[in-house]
């Protein structure tokens, strides 16, 4: 099934390039953009025949603002208001779904604010809220998405599991836009195996119970989500909306976040800084994936040159991103095989002579074993 972008700061222009036609659409950023800004994107994305979803972004409206206060359907009142009142939800809704309506998207994700407490009250609300906006779509072309947002801590326990799952069954729509909250900060990948195996018991349940699951804010982290059954995965360009986790707000989001060259290699499935990327280039465990990649000669060309290769590593990711996905749905090759892989490789690299030590020290592939960890054991359990 297709994979989308996640857009963000300087990234609306990336979709048009021929070698990322394997992205079926964009999920659009008010956080970002203007409603002027976002309809020019849909109407480009819509000529190239791509998929525009909207999501409202008010996770935490009173904080994470940006072009937020721009949109009609921002409360005036976000800063004082009972964020837990019904009659404060009910015109936000729709709110949103005129919004979607003036815009002309696809579709349009049910607002949701993260919550103090993940409660079964919460997820409860967080239904209705879905249910809600499908009510006010009717009569509309515009597809609804039900936006649940899940604390992976939470998960580690499988009754939990199963309780939310239950929960999100409930809703009116089949498709559901799944959001997962992380501790761990936004440039490391997600190592907890009984985290990642409640994820992707959830994924799995909704799936089995017929729901259409979109997980957000992926990275390569999107194989394990896939094994589990997700019909979509959603990306931004690598790092600037890589994951959802709280500590990525207090990132300056005009900015995009940091902006660092990485070079996404499939056979370590790690992101290798310039000086990385090289030693392992030495090494001769550059993938065939990352050979064929239509951006790796571009890279590859510049570090000589001394020339910037940001722009050209967040394609470089993008390319993988879809094509990996590609590659999982047609069988050519499969999550547990891509893990053991990298888990050799890694491996290898620990017993190397001289020793390739990573410029990143947490970039040492210690979440690979988690990986594989989850995928074998997270059907058992």
């Amino acid at each position: 099934m297709p994979v989308f972008h996640q857009i963000g700061h300087d990234s609306e222009n990336l979709l048009s390039l021929p070698e990322l036609d394997l992205f079926a659409g964009a999920i659009l950023s008010p956080l970002n953009y203007t409603p002027g800004e976002t309809q020019q994107q849909i109407s480009e994305l819509k000529k190239a025949g791509k998929f525009t979803l909207l999501d409202p972004y008010l996770y935490h409206p009173q904080s994470d603002k940006g072009q937020l206060p721009k949109w009609s359907y921002y409360p005036k009142d976000v800063d004082t208001a009972d964020l837990s009142s019904e009659s404060w939800w009910s015109p936000l809704v729709i709110g949103v779904s005129k919004a979607a309506a003036e815009i002309d998207v696809d579709a349009v994700c049910s607002p949701a604010i993260v919550p103090k407490i993940f409660s079964d009250d919460f997820y409860s609300q967080t239904i209705e809220h879905g249910n809600q906006l499908k009510d006010a779509l009717k009569g509309t072309k515009i597809r609804p998405f039900q936006t649940v947002i899940v604390n992976l801590p939470e998960l580690t326990a499988p009754d939990r599991v199963m309780t939310i799952a239950s929960i999100i069954s409930q809703s009116d729509i089949e498709d559901c836009m799944l959001a997962f909250i992380s501790n761990v900060e936004p440039r490391r990948e997600l190592g907890d195996p009984e985290e990642l195996k409640g994820a992707m018991r959830l994924i799995s349940a909704l799936a089995h119970g017929g729901q259409r699951v979109t997980v957000a804010f992926s990275s390569s982290d999107m194989i394990l989500w896939k094994a589990a059954g997700a019909t979509n995965c959603a990306t931004g360009k690598f790092f600037n909306l890589r994951r959802f986790t709280l500590s990525r707000l207090l990132e300056d989001s005009s900015g995009g976040g940091g902006q660092l060259g990485y070079w996404f290699e499939e056979s370590l499935l790690a992101f290798l800084r310039q000086s990385d990327l090289l030693r392992v280039q030495a090494r001769g465990l550059i993938s065939l994936a990352s050979k064929s990649n239509p951006f790796c000669d571009q890279i590859l060309a510049a570090i000589p040159a001394n020339k910037a290769s940001v722009a050209l590593g967040w394609r470089q990711f993008l390319y993988w991103f879809a094509d990996v996905e590609h590659r999982i749905e047609t069988g050519g090759v499969s999550p547990e095989g891509l893990v053991k892989l990298a888990d050799e490789n890694w491996a290898a690299i620990e017993k190397s002579k001289p020793p390739i030590y990573m410029e990143e020290r947490p970039n040492n592939g210690d979440w690979v074993r988690e990986w594989l960890r989850a995928l074998v054991e997270f059907p058992y359990s």
